[in-house]
């Protein structure tokens, strides 16, 4: 154990609700949930900004977004070994080493942030013309990119400080936060984007100083709250020693989902890049995707939450020694959110047309988003259940599976199978949106038979070798 070998540790907080009963699930549950529609209006917003102002901008503002997604792999990376780490350590009653993990964490994405940042910015116009983006709209495309650099240190703060929360079962404070932020985006992206409220209008630019302004706002907001719980002050801070101890097992479990990450991100930028230089309508396509996204989010982030839930329960149950339970919370969370937002799916399914007209100006563009939806709504029972089955591993320290399962489906079937449809036999992006909704089908089948029938609770802290610290 770590403190058993001579290395000091933070006095312990109180021990901390470990409960998996209906209530405690839906208290962990509903504020990620909240939480979620809270980051989703923020993007639709955008996306709605954007389209006010031209198809030009949105299509530029979905590139630059998934390109910023992908670079933000690092800190999703570590604050998925994180919270398996901090779940499990309190599962086991082991405050100690929890709180040390969660400094840990934050001060490690908050270096690491500038290190991503300087290599985007250095790279951007090369990543730019790996990505194919068209000649009408690299120009703006290119400016969005830089000034989202400058956002990027702020987004991995703001990232790991939010996961920190969830996974010490503290919900509440980061929803205060993300309302906030929330409002504060709303009223910058309508000002300085559109003129709205007196406030110059920046087109853009100011579309895209909105965002640096929220990120900044969140990150600073959530590392004050982290410090007043005591999981992020001086004595909480890890040694030298302490690191050596306690790192191994964060970079087991994170670097598996860092390149589960990398490899899911990078296939959305393909498939960004396969409508990009689709034979016909290529533009409108790109902007259809691009807003289409942001309503599929609509029923994805909810289902983050309950990934995220799952993977708390799942990693404090098994830190507890508690196997059963911990298969139980996961094919039961599995089973709710798959269910429920199969319903919400359902109740969008005729308003298909209404929220295109609400998302574009251009006859084009909403034809484009409606057909994106058409496929994806068919899509939401299987990609909800096979991304709560992926916090399922994530709590375990399973991320093997991930990579394997999420990367195989969609570099082996998605891309190819969108790519001969899209470009070789149809021609337009209904091949490609086709191809999307074949590989969520075949993912979550092999995910399930994961759950069910593999040993996925081995990777556990306590089972592997890693110090058991007190």
């Amino acid at each position: 154990m770590i403190e058993q070998r001579g290395l000091s540790a933070p006095q312990s907080r109180p021990t901390p609700d470990l409960s998996t009963s209906p209530r405690a699930v839906w208290r962990l549950t509903w504020p990620q949930m909240l939480m979620m529609y809270l980051v989703f209006f923020m993007g639709l917003v955008a996306v709605w900004v954007a389209g006010q102002i031209s198809a030009e901008v949105q299509a530029a503002l979905g590139m630059v977004n998934q390109c910023g997604i992908l670079l933000m792999v690092v800190a999703m990376a570590i604050s998925s070994g994180a919270t398996a780490a901090v779940s499990q350590s309190l599962g086991a009653l082991k405050v100690a080493r929890a709180q040390r993990y969660v400094a840990t964490t934050v001060l490690g994405c908050f270096a690491l942030g500038f290190v991503v940042a300087l290599f985007g910015w250095y790279f951007g116009d090369a990543i730019l013309g790996v990505l194919m983006v068209p000649d009408s709209i690299k120009p703006l495309t290119k400016e969005l990119w830089q000034v989202g650099m400058l956002a990027l240190p702020a987004q991995y703060v703001y990232a790991a400080t939010g996961v920190m929360f969830r996974a010490t079962r503290q919900v509440i404070p980061p929803l205060w936060v993300a309302a906030v932020v929330c409002v504060v985006n709303l009223f910058a992206c309508l000002g300085f984007g559109l003129g709205w409220f007196g406030l110059p209008n920046w087109g853009y630019m100011g579309l895209a100083w909105a965002t640096v302004g929220s990120q900044c706002l969140g990150a600073i907001c959530n590392c004050a709250l982290l410090m007043n719980s005591g999981y992020l002050q001086r004595r909480t801070l890890p040694t030298l020693r302490w690191l050596k101890a306690g790192l191994p097992y964060l970079f087991k479990v994170a670097l598996p989902a860092g390149a589960a990450q990398v490899v899911w991100q990078s296939g959305y930028l393909t498939l960004f890049v396969l409508v990009a230089s689709l034979p016909f309508d290529s533009v409108n396509a790109l902007a259809g995707l691009t807003a289409g996204l942001r309503v599929e989010a609509l029923l994805f982030l909810p289902g983050m939450a309950f990934s995220m839930s799952v993977a708390v329960l799942v990693g404090n149950s098994l830190g507890a020694g508690k196997p059963k339970e911990a298969k139980k919370v996961a094919l039961t969370m599995v089973t709710v959110s798959a269910l429920g937002m199969s319903l919400v799916a359902a109740l969008l399914w005729p308003f298909r047309q209404d929220i295109a007209l609400l998302l574009s100006q251009e006859p084009g563009t909403q034809a484009q988003i409606v057909n994106y939806l058409t496929y994806n709504l068919l899509s939401t029972p299987f990609s909800i259940a096979s991304t709560v089955m992926g916090g399922v591993m994530t709590g375990a320290g399973a991320t093997k599976y991930n990579l394997m399962i999420f990367g195989g489906t969609f570099w082996l079937v998605r891309l190819p199978l969108g790519w001969l449809l899209g470009h070789i036999l149809w021609g337009t992006a209904s091949g490609v949106f086709v191809a999307m909704l074949v590989s969520q089908c075949l993912q979550t089948s092999i995910m399930l038979y994961v759950v069910l029938r593999r040993d996925w609770m081995r990777f556990v802290m306590i089972r592997s070798r890693q110090p058991n610290h007190a």
